[in-house]
């Protein structure tokens, strides 16, 4: 025969009835014996956040670099700007025609020989007006003569205006002319002028 205290007896669990029928705000109803709610379904009806918007960082221009200091190799810099140098060019000399007029020398010189006649080159052959400029120029006076021919049989048709110097030197005029009547600078004709007079440094 057994004893029960009736303080000590457990009640009886109690038994789940799931409810039938439909849920409120439109959820799935499920049955006593059926499968759970389909998740995927209730993820659909969610609504799902739109994406955070996102930052673009604007970028940090990099420094530029600094130039290096320009370098000297003699006489050279080396780095700058490269500009060209000036070269001081010789002053020209003045025209022949300039000088001493439109002709500084004689029109056609020439002379008779045993053969008949002949040419001159017109540089020996000065205008009386060019070797005056001439003469003032050199500080001599003029002196005209047969340079070329003074002897024989050849004879002048125009005598050469030769320029006398103090020492008693004798100088072409219309050969000092002639340095004129070459494009050369100034420099260039000093140094021919100083040599036909003898005056050039060694």
């Amino acid at each position: 025969m057994a004893y029960v205290i009736p303080s000590i007896r457990m009640a009886p669990r109690p038994v789940y009835t799931p409810r039938l029928g439909a849920r409120a705000n439109g959820a799935i109803p499920t049955s006593p014996s059926g499968p759970g709610p389909d998740f995927q379904t209730l993820l659909n009806k969610q609504a799902i956040p739109p994406p955070l918007a996102q930052h673009t960082p604007t970028p940090t221009p990099a420094p530029m670099p600094t130039p290096a200091p320009p370098r000297t190799m003699g006489t050279v810099t080396l780095g700058m700007p490269f500009t060209n140098p000036v070269v001081n060019e010789p002053a020209m000399a003045p025209s022949a025609q300039s000088l001493f007029g439109a002709n500084p020398w004689v029109t056609n010189p020439g002379g008779n020989g045993p053969n008949g006649g002949y040419g001159y080159n017109k540089y020996y052959f000065a205008t009386p007006e060019t070797a005056a400029k001439v003469a003032q120029m050199m500080g001599g006076k003029v002196v005209a003569q047969n340079y070329l021919t003074p002897l024989g049989p050849f004879v002048q048709n125009q005598p050469n205006q030769m320029i006398q110097m103090p020492d008693g030197r004798l100088i072409n005029a219309g050969i000092i002319a002639s340095y004129y009547d070459r494009g050369s600078s100034q420099q260039t004709v000093d140094r021919l002028v100083n040599g036909e007079i003898g005056n050039m440094a060694t």
